[in-house]
């Protein structure tokens, strides 16, 4: 790729004038088809030493953070983006972009494009595996498998339980269908109805009477200042003892010390929980050794589709940038 250190000039649509940072395993798996769509776009790369000379991150006009960076690699290229004063666009691998790294950036003028959607059929399925294993008791199954005990047991299928779906992004959207397609009976809790949706809609200010004749409580929200503690000891207190709570979405949008309290004392029947307050979960928490808790650390979108859906929008919007017309999911400032 042609090296440049020139302003850059959104009217050149082969990438002449702009850099990008990205990791040399991004570079070594699409390099080609990088140099197909951006023919005179340079690169910089976060290379196995995970450093970077502090005079080529400099020169980063572009910066995008691929799955390959997470978990092992996140920090240091964060670092990199935050050092990189001349960057004009931040391409992120998660649909989340809350932290305080984002919002220095957008603060700096820096564009923030997000990956929304593309871990929407991962995470939904993750939801699901949650619904089988607390419906099915598998921590207790697993024991049982261990000490080769053929125990039988009794429980619950999926069909015509009430589940309310909090937030309807890609993620929320694919929950729905599939709660559609197991005979459940969903509702949608957005801010407000549109008149489109698949099945009945409530809004957010409703959310403890909501939460009080549903089955399944299904947390696929963005944190922000609205949505953070959303689902507040108050909240929890209104759910029904044979509630299950599903969270794929932030550990902040949860009271976790009322809902491990609940979930100790019997008031909420289960709970899958992807994310959490403070990740990692410490080994001293509470929630690991509830029996009715299902635990994963924080990958509920990282299956093998997920990150070439993650490439895929980042060349469409790579196309989009040098065009100068606006980009798909890209962060208020």
């Amino acid at each position: 790729m042609a090296g440049s250190s020139t302003q850059p000039d959104h009217r050149r649509g082969d990438g002449s004038g702009h850099v990008l940072f990205c990791t040399d395993t991004f570079l070594r798996d699409h390099g080609p088809r990088l140099r197909a769509a951006a023919p005179g776009l340079d690169a910089v790369v976060l290379d196995s030493s995970d450093t970077i000379a502090a005079a080529d991150i400099e020169r980063a006009t572009i910066a995008f953070m691929s799955r390959d960076t997470w978990p092992a690699r996140a920090r240091a290229f964060i670092d990199g983006v935050m050092a990189a004063k001349s960057l004009d666009w931040f391409h992120v691998m998660s649909a989340g972009v809350d932290g305080p790294p984002f919002d220095t950036l957008r603060a700096r003028g820096v564009r923030v494009t997000r990956s929304a959607g593309a871990s929407a059929n991962a995470m939904a399925e993750s939801v699901f595996m949650f619904l089988h294993g607390l419906s099915r008791n598998l921590r207790n199954a697993h024991l049982d498998y261990a000490q080769r005990r053929f125990e039988w047991h009794r429980w619950r299928e999926l069909e015509h339980r009430r589940i309310a779906v909090l937030g309807y992004g890609p993620v929320g959207q694919r929950i729905v269908h599939l709660a559609l397609a197991y005979g459940m009976q969903p509702t949608i809790v957005r801010r407000h109805a549109r008149g489109d949706e698949p099945c009945p809609t409530r809004a957010v200010n409703e959310l403890r009477e909501i939460v009080a004749d549903h089955d399944v409580i299904v947390i696929a929200l963005p944190v922000t200042d609205d949505t953070r503690n959303i689902v507040s000891a108050d909240v929890i207190a209104a759910m029904a003892p044979e509630t299950v709570v599903i969270n794929v979405a932030r550990g902040a949008l949860v009271d976790q010390t009322a809902l491990t309290e609940a979930l100790k004392a019997g008031r909420v029947a289960g709970a899958g929980l992807d994310v959490f307050v403070t990740e990692p979960l410490p080994p001293d928490d509470p929630l690991w050794e509830l029996p009715n808790v299902l635990i994963t650390p924080h990958n509920s979108g990282s299956s093998h589709g997920s990150p070439l859906r993650v490439i895929d929008l980042f060349f469409d919007n790579l196309d989009l940038y040098l065009a100068g017309r606006p980009m798909h999911y890209e962060v208020p400032g």
